[in-house]
């Protein structure tokens, strides 16, 4: 049957949640806060890839600038 260690605590998780409302509740409350914690994590991998690109664009273009500045 389950033998290894993790298989015990899967089969008991899935037999809690099966078993008790307050369990599944439990769980619910974490997948969703789980999930408001992945969409903020990427939220600010976005914006700091925006900033990294915008900074990015300001030294191209004052690279830009000073070689049409230049004799």
């Amino acid at each position: 049957m389950v033998k290894s260690p993790l298989g015990i605590i899967f089969t008991a998780a899935a037999i809690a949640l099966a078993v008790s409302p307050e369990a599944r509740k439990a769980a619910r409350k974490l997948a969703v806060k789980g999930a408001a914690m992945m969409l903020e994590l990427a939220d600010q991998v976005k914006d700091s890839t925006k900033e990294l690109r915008s900074t990015e664009a300001v030294k191209i273009e004052e690279k830009n600038t000073e070689k049409v500045l230049l004799p």
